[in-house]
């Protein structure tokens, strides 16, 4: 389990500082006032939502283990784990610790997920506040 949760922090790590990258890359071209900034925001928005639709079907089977997890730990009460453990069911023990390990990658999919979504959410933003302002520019002139 060790090495799962160093695998999520890892992949959890280089996530975030692809996103942070990228993000940085694109405050440097609105800071600078680049004529294409609005144009490099869209392209870079079209890349997150490729790669959220593109991991769809990874988050669906996700969820789908932490509800899973979640029936089965309703069934699997404290009591009866410990009547396992004293009766030594060994193949009971072991299904639920792989469950509760597929509950773990699950919840650490949708983690990162929601990372992706952050960012897309942060680049609609920041094209809803331009266009905003540009209304407000056009109104004044």
């Amino acid at each position: 389990m060790s090495q799962r949760i160093d695998q999520f922090c890892e992949n959890l790590r280089v996530k975030l500082t692809s996103i942070d990258d990228n993000m940085r890359g694109l405050k440097d071209k609105i800071d600078s006032k680049e004529r294409t900034v609005e144009r490099d925001v869209q392209l870079h928005l079209v890349s997150v939502k490729t790669r959220i639709a593109q991991d769809r079907s990874k988050l669906d089977a996700a969820q789908a283990d932490i509800n899973k997890w979640a029936e089965e730990r309703k069934a699997a009460t404290d009591e009866k784990v410990a009547e396992w453990k004293a009766k030594l069911e060994k193949a009971k023990l072991k299904a639920r610790a792989e469950a509760a390990e597929r509950y773990a990658a699950g919840a650490a999919v949708v983690a990162l997920a929601a990372v992706v979504e952050a960012e897309q959410a942060s680049l609609e933003a920041w094209l809803a506040r331009k266009d905003a302002d540009s209304a407000q520019g056009a109104k004044a002139a």
